[in-house]
């Protein structure tokens, strides 16, 4: 019997957590990683590929939140800013892999900030009454998500929209897995419970009507939390 068999599932986290994991280097998402034809569905970050796949999303999204100011978080070379741009919304970005702003379509690449919101303040309190952060925080680590739900929860003025991979078949709230077989950055599939809490700690609401209507595919990967006064 193996040292991890014997383990508690809080020992199992603790290890992980605080040994096992290793930060995804900025340079790790190059041209490549967002261009090459490597992903199942030829789901490269091209703004073509990008609007077939989006559909009607940059315009559910405008209905849904009727933003005033939008920031999305993790927002890669900008292909959901452009579709946003596309529909009447003007959305800034935040990445911390340079490459983001080079491949960047010209529209937004200016509205594009190189940064980690992980560690780094970069934005006011309630400075963005929408906040996006789509399929990024499977490429943190849980420590790195944590401070994440933290910085985009402060930012936040009303609303923060997620999009991002659960662990499959959670046993206990602290179970943690990866799909390095999809993608080798995915380190961090969190029992979807866990997430949420995170969300209730910083005084935010889940908003499940709007879930509803923001998980077009019914992929059960949805949250969207309102502020409250409760924090």
């Amino acid at each position: 019997m193996s040292t991890t068999d014997t383990m508690t599932d809080l020992e199992r986290f603790e290890r992980l957590v605080l040994v096992e994991q290793q930060t995804i280097p900025a340079e790790h998402y190059d041209e490549a990683y967002f261009t090459e034809d490597w992903r199942d569905g030829h789901n490269d970050y091209r703004i073509e590929t990008r609007r077939r796949i989006e559909g009607r999303h940059p315009e559910v999204l405008k209905e849904v939140f009727r933003p005033s100011k939008a920031l999305d978080v993790g927002c890669g070379p900008g292909a959901l800013m452009f579709l946003l741009q596309e529909a009447g919304v003007i959305a800034d970005g935040v990445d911390y892999a340079p490459s983001c702003r080079e491949l960047a379509p010209p529209e937004v690449a200016d509205r594009i900030t190189i940064a980690s919101i992980v560690d780094d303040p970069v934005y006011p309190d309630n400075s963005y009454d929408l906040v996006i952060c789509r399929e990024m925080m499977e490429h943190l680590t849980v420590l790195q998500v944590r401070r994440l739900v933290s910085n985009i929860c402060r930012i936040s003025s009303r609303y923060v929209y997620v999009t991002t991979r659960f662990h499959p078949e959670p046993r206990s709230l602290l179970d943690v897995t990866d799909e390095r077989h999809v993608d080798p950055s995915h380190i961090t599939l969190l029992n979807q419970d866990f997430l949420r809490v995170l969300f209730v700690l910083e005084g935010f609401k889940r908003r499940p009507d709007l879930e509803d209507r923001m998980d077009h595919m019914k992929k059960g990967r949805v949250l969207v939390y309102e502020k409250t006064d409760a924090k």
